[in-house]
């Protein structure tokens, strides 16, 4: 199996940002041709694929293209948000209405010195340490923006807006970049987020339309919760589960999120409290690898009540090292799907650093292997 998913990271066709998988940044995540392999592999037209740990929804951007019903989980809405847009299809009229908010971004009318005057009374979305991470040009940018977005009364256009905005905030904050939460004075000149907005939202807007031309009517659902418990899906009725928990003290989803969460107003605290595996629970809070494998033995409880008879798991999952002590990813999966009498029957392993997953150097090492690893109930 190494040789063939080696074989599609290679191959010509080995695009990993093609359609809308380019919307958005999302820290380590996998490759399509992952998702798509196995969704090929193990099911057929109209089966469902379920990913617990849903990310940025690579794995339903699949089934939507490959005609799977899809569905997703995760705690972070960002995450939520981000699938929601990146696996709906835009009719001609919402696209039409896009442009149209585009245009009067681009109106000279608009981008003109009173401009910061005028509407720096709307720059109302107040949060810690908002002036450290924004420049107070930019604020009032972004505050205006998430207005005009709010003031638009159907939800799928106010998605695909707000999604756009997520994604340029780092760019135009302080912050240093998307796996880097340390503040830089990058000197934003005004109205640069208007222009970063709308260069990222031209881009959306032709590729939300090519998508839509290729996509399926297989329906997927998403929700915004922990997959501990998923009392959603009934029992017996998944096809097949492709999936990567997060990789136990290496990364803190909600702190790279956490500037997008609050201009969205989500609460990033409900996410940074409920996610699992993260550094803030087990470098910080110093929580030991039980903590971890605890509520991962939940997920996956629910994996193997929700999967039918003969249904496959495939998890992507890597090694982890806690306050110097080593933790075999591969070892700890087989046990706990053991105990849901799950059995292991094929799995390749590499070192994080050959990985195709932008990782922080420092979280990698010789001893740390990603592993892919198919069970079958």
């Amino acid at each position: 199996m190494k040789k063939e998913i080696q074989n599609l990271k290679n191959s010509e066709n080995g695009k990993t940002n093609y359609l809308t998988h380019n919307f958005h940044t999302y820290p380590a995540k996998y490759i399509p041709q992952i998702p798509r392999y196995f969704i090929e592999k193990y099911t057929k037209e109209g089966d469902i694929v379920y990913d617990p740990f849903l990310g940025c929804g690579t794995t339903l951007v699949e089934c939507k293209l490959l005609n799977r019903n899809g569905i997703g989980v995760d705690l972070n809405p960002i995450a939520t948000l981000v699938s929601k847009v990146k696996t709906q299809p835009l009719k001609t009229s919402e696209i039409n209405v896009i442009k149209n908010f585009i245009e009067k971004l681009k109106s000279n009318n608009l981008r003109v010195e009173s401009f910061y005057e005028k509407y720096s009374k709307q720059n109302t979305n107040d949060f810690t340490n908002k002036d450290h991470w924004f420049q107070k040009n930019v604020q009032i940018e972004l505050s205006y923006l998430k207005k005009q977005i709010n003031n638009i009364k159907n939800e799928t256009i106010e998605n695909f807006l707000n999604v756009c905005m997520s994604s340029i905030i780092v760019e135009i904050s302080n912050q240093e970049s998307d796996t880097r939460y340390v503040a830089k004075n990058k000197q934003i000149q005004n109205f640069k987020t208007f222009d970063v907005f709308i260069r990222k939202c031209l881009m959306m807007i032709d590729r939300i339309i090519e998508f839509t031309n290729l996509t399926s009517k297989s329906k997927i659902k998403i929700y915004t919760k922990s997959s501990e418990t998923v009392s959603e899906i009934k029992d017996g009725t998944i096809k097949l589960v492709v999936t990567s928990p997060p990789y136990a003290n290496t990364y803190d989803y909600y702190l790279y999120h956490k500037s997008r969460m609050n201009w969205l107003e989500f609460d990033y605290r409900k996410v940074q409290e409920g996610e699992i595996g993260s550094r803030d629970k087990h470098s910080s809070k110093k929580l030991e690898i039980d903590n971890f494998l605890g509520s991962l033995d939940k997920c996956f409880g629910e994996v193997s009540r929700v999967l039918i008879k003969n249904g496959h798991a495939v998890i992507v999952i890597g090694d982890s090292v806690i306050r110097g002590n080593f933790y075999d990813s591969k070892e700890f999966t087989e046990n706990i799907f053991k105990k849901y009498k799950l059995k292991l029957i094929e799995h390749s392993s590499q070192n994080l650093k050959e990985t195709t997953r932008m990782f922080n150097p420092k979280f990698t090492n010789a001893l740390k292997n990603e592993h892919i690893l198919i069970f079958k109930k």
